[in-house]
């Protein structure tokens, strides 16, 4: 499982608290600079970092489920390391250079403050921005917790904005050949949902699932979404 923006693999246990136990063995991994993961001063890529999860996989074949920025790196590590990939579930994600809201647009200086801020009320400035319009922003509360308890660095969170700035699959993504799960929210004002329609059309084998009344924030907003797309991803790939 693969976190978004600005955040490390333990942002994924709300999430695993709400859907309940699991038939799998499941791996929260830590992006490089965050969590557990080593710090770094140099800049780096997407791909740098699926091939940071192709070393912690192993030999091991997985399902990769990507949320936003991990949907990005998971895209990569299928398409570099397409024998550790049995499928894909990508989550409010982008091939890049997409669509990105007016609304969001018009809250970066925010979002930026958020970005480089240690404060966790700074962080909460953008929760309502995550969740659907109609949502309470306090889904987010537990997100919020698991991030206080852990280091924070700056000079991360820019090099993650540069990386996914550089972002780009597109014209590649024919090259992938597993099973995916592309679940979208029909009010995402981050990633507009026509991200995830074009990852639909560029990839093969992809189903996408768009889902009324949510935002981008899905595993916090409609976490069983994200079970069912797992459980309808191992029928498929045959696992």
């Amino acid at each position: 499982m693969m976190a978004g923006y600005g955040r490390s693999g333990s942002s994924w246990i709300p999430w695993l608290d709400r859907v309940g136990p699991l038939p799998f063995r499941v791996v929260l991994l830590d992006h490089r600079g965050t969590g557990e993961s080593a710090r770094t001063w140099r800049p780096y890529t997407m791909a740098t970092l699926a091939d940071d999860a192709a070393e912690v996989l192993g030999d091991a074949r997985a399902i990769v489920v990507g949320d936003s920025m991990g949907g990005m790196v998971a895209q990569h590590l299928a398409l570099r390391h397409p024998h550790r990939v049995a499928g894909l579930v990508l989550s409010a994600s982008s091939a890049g250079g997409g669509a990105i809201s007016p609304e969001f647009l018009r809250s970066l200086p925010i979002t930026v403050a958020a970005a480089l801020s240690k404060d966790v009320r700074v962080w909460r400035k953008c929760d309502r921005l995550l969740v659907h319009e109609t949502a309470d922003p306090e889904l987010l509360a537990p997100l919020r917790a698991v991030q206080r308890q852990e280091p924070y660095s700056r000079l991360n969170s820019l090099l993650q904005a540069i990386a996914m700035s550089a972002h780009r699959t597109a014209r590649r993504l024919g090259a992938v050949h597993v099973p995916v799960e592309l679940i979208v929210g029909a009010g995402d004002r981050v990633l507009s949902p026509r991200n995830s329609r074009v990852l639909a059309e560029r990839l093969p084998d992809a189903r996408l699932t768009v889902l009324p009344d949510t935002g981008h924030a899905i595993a916090f907003e409609r976490p069983m979404e994200i079970r069912h797309a797992v459980r309808r991803l191992v029928a498929r790939s045959g696992l």
